[in-house]
């Protein structure tokens, strides 16, 4: 994938130690469509990366995942919206019970095969991202769990009721967060999904 693709979004990891430049993959849905995950060490360079996949990349989303606070989600905000909507995980580093070192990101994918994941590693830990459909989603997040997984991730415009499904599968053995948007970016975040709508 050359620098000067395009992107329908971005999603952006927190992980302490991580390079932008290295730490960063890209999941191809289609011939024109594609996601790039980037794992970064702190909230100014998401800050920087998100604004340049937005201004640079064409990407017309961005997700924050793996911790980010409401002040790092805040900086993000502030250098993306309105040119793209932002949404934040749940999750923040230091509130749970324990440290997070392996995380698993499934986003809403109607036809995708779940056995097909992009891993990234980490020091001790991993991230995860896979496809699924609603209906499977408790069962890859439970397999996700089974093989390690602290921190289950729903992606942003999946619905809340398949996130409370996943929440109930997994009772106690793993955290679970949705993906949310705050007020600044539902209008972006609605016409990004009118868009995606329309051309499917």
């Amino acid at each position: 994938m050359s620098e000067e693709a395009n992107y329908d979004g971005v999603f952006v990891f927190l992980e302490p130690g991580s390079d932008p430049a290295v730490d960063r993959q890209v999941i191809e849905h289609s011939a024109d469509s594609r996601t790039l995950l980037v794992w970064v060490p702190d909230a100014e360079k998401a800050a920087e990366v998100a604004a340049s996949a937005v201004d640079d990349h064409g990407a017309r989303l961005v997700e924050l995942y793996r911790g980010f606070d409401l002040r790092g989600a805040a900086r993000v905000i502030e250098r993306v919206v309105p040119r793209a909507p932002v949404a934040a995980a749940g999750y923040e580093r230091g509130t749970a019970k324990t440290e997070i070192r392996r995380s698993a990101s499934i986003y809403e994918a109607a036809n995708a095969d779940p056995s097909k994941r992009v891993l990234q590693k980490h020091g001790d830990g991993w991230t995860v991202v896979v496809g699924a459909s609603l209906e499977q989603m408790p069962d890859v997040a439970e397999q996700l769990v089974d093989e390690g997984a602290d921190l289950i991730e729903i992606c942003g415009g999946t619905n809340l009721t398949a996130a409370a499904a996943v929440r109930e599968r997994l009772g106690d053995r793993a955290q679970v967060s949705l993906v949310s948007w705050p007020f600044e970016s539902v209008p972006g975040a609605a016409a990004y999904r009118a868009a995606y709508e329309a051309s499917n």
